[in-house]
């Protein structure tokens, strides 16, 4: 009987070890478990973390990237419009020949300048010719992208250094291909540059027959003495009709009143060069 008590008590004490060892693998598995999602749970966060970091630091770094660009694009504008100011049309034409992509350059630095003017004097002379018939012929001397061409129903001979599209004639402004008196408008909208503007002007006058319109826009701040500028011009040929001070700009009409003569002696016309700050 002792012996069975025994064996009884033993198998009892057996049973609760084997309970006590189960419950002890039972709760070191919820430990493991319980420290494996809390790793993962702070991996995790970390990795949110690193994401967030990361998200924060890459629209930085594209805006650093970004304003590195338009601030060496800034300084080769500025460059390319110190160039077109201080050299004669025909060095000018030379050089874009040789790199068309500067012109590209240097027209997208130019109407970032001129969108920030409450108005544009293209637009101005643009509303002002469609007053006038749409038979008359015009003459944009230093077209850019041919805004005018794409505007008004008239024909229109649009001219600079570089074709920007097809509507545009790639040539040297003081020489253009066009007969003599072969049109009722020039325009010259903040393209008078270089060391040689007066030829430009002998060559409006050159294309304009008489009673032709000329429209002359510019910066301000290029001209030391506006009116002696504009008397000067008549001297080519052409009498003053309007003149608007805006601005950043004074623009002036003119009609062609008589031809002139390749031997006549007409002042070098002078103009500051349009400097921009750097940014």
């Amino acid at each position: 009987m002792d012996n069975k008590k025994r064996l009884a008590s033993t198998c009892v004490k057996r049973a609760k070890a084997k309970n006590v060892r189960a419950g002890a693998s039972s709760a070191y598995v919820k430990r493991l478990k319980a420290a494996l999602v809390k790793k993962e749970i702070h991996s995790n966060t970390i990795q949110q973390k690193n994401h967030n970091e990361i998200s924060k630091v890459k629209p930085k770094q594209k805006g650093l990237a970004d304003d590195a660009r338009e601030r060496l694009e800034s300084a080769r504008f500025r460059y390319l419009n110190e160039k077109l100011y201080t050299t004669s049309s025909s060095e000018a034409w030379n050089f874009f020949q040789e790199d068309p992509e500067s012109f590209g350059v240097y027209h997208k630095g130019f109407k970032n300048q001129v969108l920030k003017w409450p108005v544009n004097p293209l637009d101005i002379i643009i509303s002002d010719i469609l007053k006038g018939p749409k038979h008359w012929v015009v003459a944009d001397f230093g077209c850019g992208e041919a805004q005018m061409a794409h505007t008004i129903p008239n024909q229109v001979h649009s001219f600079d250094l570089v074709a920007a599209n097809d509507k545009v004639t790639a040539c040297d402004m003081a020489s253009v291909p066009l007969a003599m008196k072969a049109v009722d408008v020039a325009v010259f909208c903040l393209s008078l540059m270089g060391s040689n503007i007066h030829d430009f002007l002998k060559e409006a006058n050159r294309v304009l027959r008489i009673g032709g319109l000329l429209y002359v826009a510019e910066v301000e701040s290029r001209c030391k003495n506006i009116q002696e500028f504009l008397k000067n011009i008549e001297r080519f040929g052409f009498q003053l009709k309007e003149n608007s001070l805006q601005k950043y700009f004074f623009l002036a009409k003119f009609n062609k009143i008589q031809n002139m003569s390749p031997k006549a002696t007409l002042p070098r016309l002078y103009l500051k060069p349009c400097l921009y700050k750097k940014r």
